[in-house]
């Protein structure tokens, strides 16, 4: 009786050490997958043909910044968890960078359990990270300095007091119905001369919800604050690159359009970065306004 009790014991012991473990583990917002010699262009194509026999669709591809290309890829084990999961289009689509670095090639891309965490994912994207892996290779993790960024924290964060969550989005635009929603973003997004280009689009399945990739590259001065290479140039100055913070999601859900709030989205992605200084997010702080306003004014609602 004595030998089954302990038994017990143990066995309870042991299943609150490994909780535990796993609400104490930290995880990193990028994944550094390999630095090799080449070209931009022989190196990006080598990783849609790695993501391809991964198994992996293309959904988009473009360049953010000069020197640099990122690949958005889907699947269906993507679009299964993003239907499961409230507003998960936001993570249907990963995004992978491939970035000329001091005359090397660095590929990398967005943590998928980092961002099963932030975006409050019913699934796990553990196979997700495994499937990148094999394909691309992983160096380290890498981003957010030494902040540890738990599930828990994750689940809820925000930068500071004030601060957006992922539940706050910017709500963009609402309209008679889920068609009219998507073709609203559809023709703003076609229209030349800004800075905002579409970049993909993924249905989510079983439920009226597409998620839109939104490029950001400014045609003049007065869209700077839209800018991805001004943002990177405050943002992604230490580690491996970070190109794959690009580009932007719009999600239609419902008739609803809106956008994760760049106080999150950006906080969320550089979660180490301070509030002050030469790379902080004051040098930052009219984008946010300037984001919400100009996918505001793409879907008609000014």
């Amino acid at each position: 009786m004595k030998f089954r009790i302990l038994i017990a014991m143990l066995m309870v012991t042991s299943v609150f050490t490994t909780t535990a473990i796993a609400e104490d583990t930290a995880y990193k917002p990028f994944v550094l997958a390999s630095v090799n010699d080449g070209t931009l262009e022989d190196s990006t194509s080598a990783t849609v043909k790695a993501l391809r026999g991964a198994g992996f669709e293309i959904a988009g591809q473009y360049s953010p910044v000069d020197g640099s290309n990122v690949i958005v890829v889907t699947s269906d084990a993507l679009k299964g968890i993003a239907a499961r999961s409230d507003r998960g289009g936001y993570a249907a689509g990963q995004r992978v960078s491939v970035t000329e670095v001091d005359g090397k090639i660095e590929v990398a891309y967005v943590n998928p359990v980092y961002i099963q965490y932030a975006y409050r994912l019913d699934g796990d994207m553990q196979p997700i990270l495994a499937s990148l892996t094999d394909a691309l290779g992983m160096v380290k993790e890498c981003g957010g300095g030494d902040k540890k960024m738990t599930a828990k924290k994750l689940g809820k964060y925000h930068y500071m007091v004030g601060m957006q969550r992922f539940d706050d989005p910017s709500e963009l635009a609402s309209f008679a119905s889920y068609e009219a929603a998507v073709a609203a973003v559809e023709d703003g997004l076609a229209k030349p001369g800004d800075a905002l280009s579409l970049v993909y689009r993924i249905d989510i399945p079983g439920k009226e919800e597409t998620v839109f990739g939104v490029g950001m590259r400014m045609t003049s001065e007065d869209e700077k604050d839209l800018d991805s290479a001004f943002q990177m140039d405050v943002v992604d100055f230490e580690g491996c690159k970070k190109r794959a913070y690009f580009p932007y999601e719009v999600l239609v859900t419902g008739n609803n359009a809106e956008a994760l709030h760049m106080r999150f989205r950006m906080a969320v992605h550089f979660p180490n970065l301070s509030m002050m200084g030469s790379h902080g997010f004051t040098k930052l702080i009219s984008a946010p306004g300037a984001i919400e306003k100009a996918l505001g004014a793409m879907v008609g609602s000014e």
